[in-house]
């Protein structure tokens, strides 16, 4: 994993998990030897490798007016116009490191785009590169008179900034794909779902793990309030994604994910959850719909989803065990304590301090 950083070219960055100086074990509160150990578990018991990918949002802001530097829609060319300097030189660093890029685009709230990380069998590698690509973005953003802000929700009325994870599994042996099946999912890929979304509400308080992460979720802000699934419905907290080039369902993706995460230990929850599912053969519950009556509200503050995975034994106790769950909880309960005193407008202040 040893690179040298385009930013910092007198520096590297070399990534490794944490040992346990007493044992010579895999320390139990390193989150990245955790992940490892999801996806090993998922090969040894199931014979499948996950393939996953990431879309990381954020919004430029001018470092000395501290404004937005567009006001500019989806999709549009006048960010790709007006930031093209920024722009390429955060792929070319972004090349130089080996971290593949499937696209860079103007998303839908002022001075928004959106890195996607193409898809990955290589699941701890790709949350690595997640790190260097905040850490670049950040870099670059400075170099030209910018802020990079990952802030989730800076403006009640703006979109707000994900981090949206894309999921999928194959043979192991053979990597023949097992996720769907032409248009369904496979009874692996149902059952994986199902495992996600028996234990959506606590994940949430490993993926929103934030104050700031709950003002983001709501209906009609593209990441869901329920829990539920349905295909192509960006209104659901998991959305079945099509292929595009054979319209055949693919893969999911989760939305209720952002860049304030650990996110070694926020997928680590997700695919074990999912893992559950298939060790259970959990009955997928039916799409949501608008004519859906039975849907459960997902937490609508991160005390809730705290509490939810304070009561999810199989995250809490298999998954975190006794000393991570520990610190982790003793750290999101203060610094939720410290953020409930906040108002939006303090969170962009020390965001915007700390970019």
């Amino acid at each position: 994993s040893f690179r040298i950083l385009p930013y910092a070219p007198k520096s590297a960055v070399v990534f490794g998990n944490s040992i346990d100086q007493f044992t010579n074990e895999p320390s139990p509160l390193c989150t990245r030897s955790l992940l490892g150990r999801v996806v090993e578990k998922a090969r040894e018991e199931h014979n499948i490798k996950f393939s996953v990918g990431v879309e990381l949002e954020f919004s430029l802001v001018d470092a000395k007016t501290g404004n937005f530097v567009d006001n500019s829609v989806f999709a549009n060319s006048t960010t790709l116009n007006e930031q093209e300097e920024f722009i390429s030189e955060l792929y070319n660093q972004l090349q130089q490191q080996s971290i593949p890029i499937e696209l860079i685009h103007a998303e839908s709230g002022p001075g928004q785009m959106e890195v996607v990380l193409k898809h990955s069998d290589d699941v701890v590698g790709l949350v690595d590169n997640v790190v260097l690509a905040k850490e670049t973005i950040s870099a670059v953003a400075r170099k030209h008179g910018r802020k990079a802000l990952f802030l989730p929700k800076y403006d009640m009325m703006k979109a707000g900034n994900g981090m949206h994870v894309h999921m999928s599994f194959k043979d192991a042996t053979t990597g023949e794909p097992l996720f769907c099946n032409g248009n369904s999912l496979s009874a692996k890929g149902a059952f994986f779902v199902e495992g996600i979304l028996a234990h959506l509400p606590a994940i949430l308080g490993l993926t929103l793990p934030t104050t700031n992460s709950f003002r983001r979720v709501g209906p009609g802000c593209w990441t869901g309030s329920q829990v539920g699934w349905a295909l192509e419905d960006k209104e659901v907290g998991i959305r079945v994604c099509s292929n595009l080039a054979t319209k055949e369902w693919d893969h999911v993706e989760c939305k209720l994910v952002d860049a304030s995460c650990n996110l070694y230990l926020g997928l680590a929850a997700l695919l074990y959850s999912g893992l559950d599912g298939l060790n259970q053969n959990l009955e997928l519950r039916p799409a949501l719909s608008s004519e859906s009556t039975t849907s459960i509200p997902l937490p609508a503050s991160l005390e809730e989803a705290l509490n939810a995975l304070e009561g999810d034994k199989l995250l809490k106790e298999d998954l975190l065990g006794p000393k991570l769950n520990q610190a982790y909880f003793a750290l999101r309960r203060n610094e939720a304590e410290r953020s409930s005193k906040m108002t939006l407008e303090d969170e962009l202040k020390e965001a915007l301090a700390r970019a």
